[in-house]
């Protein structure tokens, strides 16, 4: 499963999750879980379920399903004389035994069938349950009505987590296992999709009857049932079907976003050594679908917003969505997680063979780069949310545990797992790993076991540190050189706090010392809080480059010289050495800092680092960084031209504006037009809100453009966008673009200080509460960004009444949001105001400065004699003081420093 509905995120999109639970830890950060939370345990089978059989038939106006599910069991142990069934808000009509009419209690979420005797062990049952059911989880009903008469009919369901069982009476957990098949009523015109193979089609007047058959077991959530209006395409990989289905008339956008599939299939199937293990593998697309993807077996689900047309393939790409669900096929579909708490190994391995597709398709640079994406996004939940082990069994629902911890984070340590082993290794555990349990449920320890298999190794370590602990290595390098000894001090510090769950890390680290004429590469292996050592180096190092190849996951301060960073910046091979570089020179607004990132900026070979040299010279915010963004905000990669756009935003001048409006006006990419947008309204240009209500007329990808002017509304402040924010919340307006309208409306209306505008936004919003899942996770975001307390009544009576975990959960977080931001609101908003004055003078005074030094350097040409000798003299006053003052403070540190070196 994919909760990301579109790529452009991974690299410039931050996702709030303030509202994530509860108290904090001795660092301040929040705990995952409250304290007292009950630990969840794998669920018992007293059955075990061979086989699960689905006559179903789908009534698209009453928005039903009935039909007759037919379960074969077998008891575990002797004597079973019932059995206990999911089945959710459905009515029960009838249950047979072997043909037998039998007694049953049914509660609404449980189905209790009494067998009338006892049975011996590992004899087949058949139990045969006819049923119906209005699904307000687990199948969805899509199609047109006034406001979106275009929309597409389709009939799809959703099983993951737990949901399967709100559509078909099931054991609705992931350690059981079966074999399917699905037999379903289809209106004549519409094609169906499940798992397996399509082996009858029958007419049945107005209907058809489709049967479809899997004879591999799965689990109860991947199995499928889509029916709708669709295209097929046919392709295939060594004789396995590879297909997918669109929305008739986006055939063109279908090969866009899906075509390299069969590409996929060979790469994994080539590199895991497990070839496809299943019958076909297809795609389809559905509206409204509340993920980004979910990877049923052979038959996965995508959202339609991964269509996209030719503009937005400039910089926007299906693969990494198609990827993730392919090598699902393999990691959670072939092999399944035992118990959700050991979902790490379904979705960081689909995250990382997503980041490894990558590596295959577009090289090293793009690889690299795209892991440091997956990182910065798991730090951001894990500075601004909560920490916590990969592995864990406390947690409320199932889906707490779909996190950044649990994909990304989990993506880059299997990244230095791979890099400890070396490929050969790695690939000969995946291959152990996948046949030795194949087609069964695993737990960490099987994944440490084959490791173990392989390798002869105890990797126990490993796993403790980075599976059932949390957190990272925060590292602080410093360097210093030593002309007497021809050799350097070279100190890797581990900054992070221990605590509960966070370590002193364990790890080989490689580091690079590249200097005149030659470089030498020594590994150290870390496991204090600090190691010192001093490098023998035939020459002072031009550059130290830091685990090259960025295998290690961590955070890391680089105290090193200016001239080190640029000469780093500008000669180091590996890209996320020149990434490192280009980060740290951004806290040094020196006037060689700023000439070297606008040099990478102009000339890097890699659009990330250009991306990063442009986010640099934003946090320079000098004139001369101003400049340098200005000369490249054309040509080059869309990407980083959207990294100047948004770079552009933290300047409020003149030009800077000016240049947006253009961008945002003329730039053939939709995303850095958006990018431009937002940025536009940051830097509060005068022209800015007449230009960005022009441009809402612009059609763009899944309306990325609208999106980010309704949050450049938000920076701009300007409260006649509080009209046009209304406007665009109104049910029939283009569904993205009023997704984003109604949080926008929120956002806003908190900076207003009319009391008439919160209530009005307030007003507006409420009511969408009790719209889809999506439009009811808007409104809660919008409620949430409000800050009003009387919202508070609105939120709390859907977290009462939603049959939705996640709307649940997010309603209750913007509750205590809300309720934690009062009393300090007035103090924030002045803080605010205080930060705005203030970087106004800071920037007109910075130009002041600068025009100053222009002249000066003016000056000095003409009198390059006299400008020198009063420098030498101001240079040997200053010398003179500071030099006494650093005598002292040297000697009065020498005893002090003779003692840690005896310690280390």
């Amino acid at each position: 499963m994919n909760f990301s509905l579109t790529e452009e995120a991974r690299f410039f999109e931050g996702m709030g999750a303030g509202w994530l639970e509860q108290a904090a830890d001795a660092n301040g950060r929040k705990a995952f879980m409250k304290k007292g939370t009950t630990p969840k345990w794998c669920r018992d089978r007293f059955v075990d379920v061979r086989h699960i059989k689905l006559e179903i038939a789908a009534d698209f106006k009453a928005r039903t399903i009935s039909g007759t599910a037919t379960l074969t069991v077998a008891p575990i142990n002797d004597n079973a004389d019932f059995l206990t069934l999911d089945a959710c808000e459905m009515l029960i009509e009838s249950v047979k035994a072997d043909g037998q009419t039998v007694n049953f209690d049914h509660d609404g979420e449980h189905l209790t069938v009494y067998f009338g005797q006892t049975l011996e062990a590992d004899r087949n049952l058949e139990l045969a349950i006819k049923y119906s059911a209005t699904p307000r989880r687990g199948a969805y009903f899509v199609g047109p009505d006034k406001g979106y008469p275009d929309k597409h009919l389709e009939f799809w369901t959703q099983g993951q987590d737990e949901d399967s069982r709100y559509w078909f009476p099931c054991f609705d957990y992931p350690n059981e296992k079966a074999t399917s098949e699905i037999i379903a009523r289809v209106p004549k015109g519409m094609v169906s999709l499940s798992n397996g193979a399509l082996i009858d089609t029958r007419d049945d007047g107005n209907h058809e009857w489709h049967h479809w058959k899997h004879d591999v077991p799965h689990v109860a959530y991947l199995i499928t049932l889509v029916i709708g209006d669709y295209t097929k395409v046919s392709k295939d990989y060594d004789g396995i079907p590879v297909d997918y289905y669109v929305p008739t008339g986006r055939e063109e956008d279908g090969e866009r976003s899906f075509g390299r599939t069969p590409e996929m299939v060979k790469f994994f199937s080539e590199k895991t050594g497990v070839r496809y293990p299943y019958t076909k593998y297809a795609q389809i697309t559905a509206a409204d679908f509340i993920f980004g993807g979910m990877e049923n077996t052979t038959a996965t689900t995508q959202t339609e917003l991964t269509l996209h047309d030719a503009t937005a393939a400039l910089d926007f790409s299906s693969d990494p969505l198609n990827s993730h669900e392919l090598a699902h096929q393999w990691f959670g579909d072939y092999l399944t997680c035992r118990d959700w708490s050991h979902a790490w190994l379904n979705e960081s391995f689909a995250t990382y063979f997503e980041a490894m597709w990558q590596e295959h398709a577009n090289g090293d640079d793009e690889f690299e780069y795209y892991l440091d994406a997956d990182w910065r996004s798991y730090l951001a939940e894990d500075r601004g949310a909560y920490r916590r082990p990969i592995q864990t069994n406390v947690y409320n629902e199932p889906l707490d545990l779909f996190d950044r911890h649990l994909y990304q984070k989990g993506a880059v340590i299997l990244h230095h797992l791979r890099k400890t082993l070396g490929d050969r290794l790695w690939w000969k555990v995946i291959n152990h790993y996948l046949t030795k349990n194949a087609e069964g449920s695993v737990i960490t320890q099987d994944f440490a076991s084959a490791i173990e298999d392989v390798t002869g190794k105890n990797y126990d370590w490993f796993f403790s540190q980075w599976i059932y602990g949390g957190g990272h290595p925060d590292f602080k390098l410093k360097a210093k050189w030593d002309d007497k000894t021809g050799s350097l001090d070279y100190s890797i510090l581990q900054k992070q706090k221990p605590d509960d769950i966070t370590a002193i890390f364990r790890l080989p680290v490689k580091v690079r010392f590249v200097y005149a004429g030659g470089e030498e590469t020594c590994e150290f292996q870390i496991d204090k809080p600090a190691h010192r050592y001093h490098v023998k180096l035939p020459a002072k190092p031009k550059w130290i480059s830091f685990d090259p190849g960025n295998s290690v996951p961590k955070t890391v301060d680089l105290e090193y010289s200016e001239e080190m960073l640029i000469s780093q910046l500008e000669h180091d091979n590996d890209v996320m050495g020149r990434v490192y570089a280009a980060r740290a020179l951004s806290g040094k607004a020196t006037k060689k800092a700023t000439e070297a990132l606008a040099k990478a900026l102009a000339s890097d070979k890699f659009w990330g680092v250009q991306a990063e040299c442009a986010a640099a010279l934003g946090k320079v915010h000098t004139t001369q960084a101003l400049e340098a963004l200005l000369d490249n905000t054309s040509g080059g990669h869309p990407k980083a031209r959207r990294a100047v756009a948004k770079a552009l935003g933290e300047f409020r001048d003149g030009r800077a504006g000016a240049e947006l409006c253009a961008i945002l006006e003329k730039d053939e990419s939709y995303y850095v037009s958006a990018e431009a947008a937002l940025a536009l309204g940051k830097t509060r240009s005068g022209v800015a809100f007449d230009l960005m209500v022009k441009c809402l007329s612009r059609e763009s990808h899944n309306d990325v453009i609208r999106s980010y002017i309704f949050n450049g509304f938000c920076e701009l402040r300007d409260m006649r966008a509080l009209e046009v924010l209304r406007e665009w919340t109104a049910y029939g307006r283009s569904q993205q673009a009023r997704l984003s309208a109604i949080s926008a409306l929120g956002r806003l209306a908190h900076e207003s200080s009319e009391d008439s505008h919160k209530a009005q936004a307030r007003e507006t919003i409420e009511p969408l509460l009790e719209g889809d899942f999506r439009t009811a996770m808007s409104a809660i975001s919008g409620l949430e960004a409000l800050k009003e307390p009387k919202a508070m009544a609105a939120l709390a009576k859907l977290a009462g009444t939603t049959h939705d975990s996640r709307i649940k959960k997010r309603a209750q977080g913007a509750i205590d949001s809300i309720r934690a931001s009062q009393g300090t609101r007035k103090e924030v908003q002045e803080l605010r105001d205080d930060y705005d004055k203030l970087k106004e003078e800071h920037d007109k005074l910075k130009e002041r400065l600068d025009k100053l030094e222009d002249l000066d350097k003016e000056s000095k040409k003409k009198r390059p004699t006299e400008s020198l000798k009063k420098t030498a003299k101001l240079t040997a006053k200053v010398s003179a003081r500071t030099g006494k003052a650093s005598s002292k403070k040297v000697a009065k540190r020498k005893p002090a420093a003779k003692k840690k070196a005896r310690k280390r």
